[in-house]
């Protein structure tokens, strides 16, 4: 096989994937997936309660939170654990900030404890045998607790007995409306549940049942007689949105820890579209700079780099579009775009150096086109990993958008060595076969005056 029909093919073969991918870009609508720096929305940061938080706890509470995330109809959140105890939770495009922040830091601890005693609050005022129970180490499952419950005007304090049903046990809930159309809760446990809740109505028959959610009193119904059938509702004065909340993390579970809220963050989407604009302005200047320099000073072969870069960019893109489920573009994203151009020239101009030099011999560039890669190739792929293994440490080290910049550095520093090997090369070679093109006022090259003018050529 000759040398033209191998570099023939190694251009025919990027071109061809290149059109695959594009192929399924169009066929499936794909499109970025654009970070929340770029769309808009709403970034929380929340801390995980208590002295040792293991592993498997944070990645279950990451779960749950994206159960919540996904009812409340949020696309393509990003939740993701920061370091030991720390939870982020990126919501691009979310129209009720407040609503999720309220959603996803509720702990949705649900407890039904039977009523023992009650008093008004006004009549104990300052019994201490009557003071709210408040702390962590009071407010537990095992222990009796007194809590609040406001009826009306009146706010009655209940002194409740140890949790006899948890939320672990609803199967479904959901938002029904009564005839004065006021909101509640309807459930069905689960069969073990379903057991359990007939056990405890049986043996507790005129007595209260307080329904508790994050040690608030909901409802406190009478247990006017057994509940066999494993349904119940939960009242109060709920509107049409804090219903639809407590219908989700019902049906999606408590979180495992509790969390606490460090930081946040709302990003406007006019600011996420001017940072998105201001990213691609920046990523063509540097793109038309990087090219009128490279025409500059390598002339024909610069068309080369800017058609390599052409490609380099169409291959970043579509893939940006095809790994939309994995992969959302940042703001940091876009700034390890532009830094790769700038590596993707050096590629081209390290390999460029050395034809020039072997031309300044009096070599052809025919005879050296290739001969002069073999030698570049050598700095192309150690200056490539070298980059490769600095974006490699800072994304598995890095936390937030430094993840982003350096996912792309990466991926984009696999593509200058595929792209500089099986296109820049053989794009070379072939152009290396025009007797013009290898003249040396066509590469920007200055000829020594010896040479210049015919002595001592090879």
């Amino acid at each position: 096989m000759s040398r033209k029909t191998k570099n023939l093919i190694s251009i025919g073969a990027v071109l061809l994937i290149l059109v695959g991918i594009y192929a399924v870009k169009f066929i499936f609508d794909l499109n970025p997936r654009l970070g929340l720096d770029l769309k808009g929305g709403v970034s929380l940061v929340y801390e995980a309660k208590g002295k040792s938080i293991d592993t498997d706890v944070l990645d279950k509470t990451v779960e749950k939170i994206r159960e919540r995330v996904d009812k409340l109809g949020v696309a393509e959140p990003e939740i993701t654990v920061l370091g030991t105890r720390n939870v982020e939770v990126q919501l691009p495009g979310i129209s009720d900030p407040e609503r999720a922040k309220e959603l996803v830091g509720k702990t949705a601890q649900l407890q039904f404890r039977i009523v023992q005693d009650s008093k008004d609050a006004k009549e104990v005022k300052d019994d201490p045998a009557w003071k709210v129970t408040e702390g962590d180490e009071n407010l537990k499952p095992e222990n009796d607790v007194i809590l609040p419950l406001k009826e009306g005007k009146t706010t009655l304090l209940l002194k409740l007995g140890p949790t006899q049903l948890t939320g672990d046990a609803v199967k479904k809930a959901q938002v029904a409306y009564d005839e004065s159309n006021a909101a509640r809760i309807t459930f069905e446990l689960t069969g073990e549940g379903k057991g359990q809740f007939a056990k405890i109505t049986q043996e507790n028959q005129n007595k209260q049942l307080a329904i508790v959610l994050d040690y608030e009193v909901e409802s406190a119904p009478n247990i006017k007689e057994p509940i066999t059938d494993g349904k119940g509702e939960i009242t109060g004065d709920f509107t049409d949105k804090e219903a639809k909340d407590l219908e989700i993390v019902l049906n999606t579970g408590a979180l495992p820890v509790e969390l606490v809220p460090l930081t946040e963050q709302e990003v406007t989407a006019t600011l996420g579209r001017d940072s998105l604009s201001q990213g691609l302005l920046a990523g063509m200047v540097g793109l038309i700079v990087v090219a009128l320099f490279m025409i500059l000073f390598y002339r024909t072969l610069g068309i080369v780099t800017c058609l390599g870069l052409a490609v380099f960019g169409a291959y970043i893109y579509g893939l940006i579009c095809v790994l939309g489920d994995f992969w959302s573009l940042t703001l940091a994203g876009i700034a390890g775009i532009i830094v790769s151009i700038g590596i993707a020239a050096d590629s081209s101009i390290v390999y460029f150096e050395r034809i020039k030099e072997e031309i300044k011999e009096g070599r052809s560039l025919r005879s050296t086109a290739d001969s002069a890669y073999k030698s570049a190739f050598r700095t192309i792929l150690a200056a490539d990993t070298v980059s490769f293994a600095a974006a490699a440490i800072l994304y598995i080290f890095a936390i937030g958008s430094v993840k982003g910049f350096a996912l792309t550095l990466g991926i984009a520093t696999i593509f200058d060595v595929y792209i500089s090997y099986f296109f820049v090369r053989p794009f070379t070679s072939l152009l290396s076969n025009w007797e013009w093109v290898g003249r040396p006022w066509a590469l920007g090259v200055r000829m020594p005056a010896a040479r210049a003018s015919g002595g001592g050529s090879k």
